[in-house]
């Protein structure tokens, strides 16, 4: 699996022009990241991949709940240089995947945030892996395999 996924990150940083000797150590648990302003507390469950060689990242997923809608959310952040003309997918596992468009890029990458709805929550407990199909400019598929090890136990300690 871990090879799978150093494969499948290797690809991401070919296509989307990061260095292909771009090498990733096995990805951490999940963890919580809080941010404050002396009166409130917003924390959130991070997972993140990052090229090691030039630290680049690949892929960064936070999972909160919303203060607007008070409903669990998931932003991904993605690097410049995919296809915005076609929505990314996300499935866990092998499931049914969700199509989601590109919302916004910025010079720091491009922004997608879906709600959190049961089911997927649900399967991201319980599952091994969320995949993220993005697009590269002739329309190739690059699937992103983000790891759910702890996502559970950081959402919960997040969202107390």
């Amino acid at each position: 699996m871990a090879l799978k996924s150093l494969v499948l990150v290797i690809a991401v940083a070919i296509t989307l022009g990061l260095p292909a000797q771009a090498q990733e150590t096995a990805p951490a648990a999940w963890r919580v990241e809080c941010t404050g302003d002396g009166k409130t507390l917003e924390c959130r469950a991070v997972q993140q991949l990052i090229s090691q060689e030039n630290k680049q990242l690949v892929v960064q997923l936070s999972a909160r709940i919303a203060p607007d809608t008070k409903a669990p959310a998931l932003a991904l952040q993605l690097p410049l240089g995919i296809n915005l003309a076609e929505p990314i997918q996300i499935k866990v596992d092998d499931g049914t995947a969700e199509k989601v468009p590109v919302q916004t890029c910025t010079a720091a990458g491009c922004f997608v945030t879906l709600p959190l709805k049961d089911p997927l929550l649900a399967t991201m407990r319980t599952g091994k892996t969320l995949r993220i199909t993005v697009y590269d400019a002739t329309k190739r598929a690059i699937t992103i395999e983000v790891p759910l090890l702890g996502f559970g136990l950081a959402f919960d300690k997040a969202t107390k």
